[in-house]
């Protein structure tokens, strides 16, 4: 009885482990770390997952983590919290190819696929790793489809369409680099100098394209041409 009292008694007195928040985002390492975990518990082949270079979003509750289609070599993190988000990850692990359950016996297995809707979404949806799969291409399709998941995966509808129609560049909307509202980095070329300042954009925004945005530090609004994620230049003749 005194044996059990004493395993009692340091069991009352160990720490709880604090649960992982993400309210200021998560960043590249902790995204590794779930997805290493998930695929660990899952019973993956261990390997070196690579943290992205950019932080996703903030998050109320701790993303789940699962393969995309079925497949460990992209993992999808999702947010279920109060503002959701998906996001794809490449994780280095061994690429399975993908086919569809229910293609035809005639259809040839090295027959291109692209990728279709697995349930209707209407305009204005953000597509999920759920909401798509990959579907054989006709021989008559046109030819502005998408290879990969990961191409239309976080992107929203432009229009509403059915289950299994395949997806189109025209059907869905921009693919932004520079979304508005969010920090990027104002890079000011004056010759061969460039000076780069924190500032925000107030325009969506895709490479090459000349947004409007704000200048943290002088609170100056300016017009900058998109040179890549979240990086806006700043020229003269703009």
């Amino acid at each position: 009885m005194r044996g059990l009292a004493i395993i009692l008694c340091g069991l009352w007195a160990a720490p709880v482990a604090a649960q992982a928040t993400y309210s200021d985002g998560v960043s590249g390492q902790e995204a590794a770390a779930l997805v290493a975990g998930a695929m660990t518990a899952a019973r993956v082949p261990s390997v070196i997952v690579s943290p992205p270079i950019r932080p996703f979003p903030a998050c109320s509750i701790t993303p789940t983590v699962a393969p995309l289609q079925g497949n460990w070599s992209t993992a999808e993190i999702r947010c279920d919290g109060d503002t959701p988000w998906v996001r794809a990850m490449r994780t280095g692990a061994p690429t399975i190819r993908t086919t569809l359950s229910a293609q035809p016996d005639h259809q040839p297995t090295d027959s291109p696929m692209v990728v279709g809707l697995t349930r209707s979404l209407t305009k204005g949806e953000m597509i999920t790793a759920s909401d798509i799969t990959l579907l054989p291409r006709g021989t008559h399709a046109p030819t502005d489809l998408f290879g990969t998941v990961e191409e239309v995966i976080g992107r929203r509808m432009k229009v509403t369409l059915g289950a299994e129609q395949i997806l189109q560049t025209r059907h869905l909307e921009p693919a932004w680099i520079v979304h508005a509202g969010t920090p990027l980095m104002l890079e000011v070329t004056t010759g061969p100098i460039t000076v780069s300042a924190a500032a925000e954009a107030l325009e969506n925004g895709r490479y090459g394209d000349v947004i409007a945005l704000k200048n943290l530090g002088s609170q100056q609004i300016v017009r900058g041409i998109v040179v890549g994620e979240n990086r806006v230049s700043l020229r003269p003749n703009i």
